[in-house]
């Protein structure tokens, strides 16, 4: 399976600390890093950079473009184009826009005790360092997150708007850019 991937110019940086299932689609150009493991049914596309220590489950699609680094663990989530999550996050049934920035420590708390739940999370949103985001939850376009905050389910955060504190609250609506 690496070599094939290998083949079809994914870079590998160590073959020997790197898992990879059947059913794995990764787009060329993509650099995976050590101590990787992706599940099947992942699909990875073009340009991206994947680990060190990362973990990527079943029905999880990485757009082009993107990084996830590591020690992340990605379930169930779509990350689109140009979206960064470099490292210490768990994102769990989670829909991630264009050009989002998730912080370091950044977790999608998607199960309740009885149900998982949606994180959908817009373009160009930024979530700061700790964030957690209690599903169901949505983030709005350019919306912003500060350090350590905790967005509770159902409290959606508007476009354009910047949040912080436990739980988070609405410190500034910025204008549309």
């Amino acid at each position: 399976i690496l070599n094939r991937h290998m083949e079809n110019g994914v870079t590998i940086v160590s073959p020997q600390t790197t898992f990879i299932d059947w059913g794995v689609k990764i787009g060329g150009d993509t650099k995976i890093y050590p101590f990787t493991v992706i599940e099947r049914d992942v699909t990875i596309g073009r340009h991206c950079s994947i680990g060190p220590f990362c973990h990527l489950r079943e029905r999880t699609i990485i757009e082009d473009n993107s990084t996830i680094g590591n020690f992340a663990e990605l379930a169930r989530s779509k990350i689109a184009r140009h979206t960064l999550a470099k490292h210490f996050c768990y994102l769990g049934d989670a829909r991630v826009g264009r050009n989002v920035n998730i912080g370091a420590g950044t977790v999608t708390a998607n199960f309740d005790g009885k149900s998982k739940h949606i994180t959908i999370i817009r373009d160009n949103a930024f979530l700061g360092s700790d964030t957690i985001l209690v599903a169901p939850v949505k983030i709005g376009k350019y919306a912003i997150t500060g350090a350590g905050s905790v967005v509770t389910k159902n409290k959606d955060v508007p476009d354009y708007t910047v949040v912080a504190g436990v739980p988070a609250k609405v410190i500034k609506r910025k204008g549309k850019r």
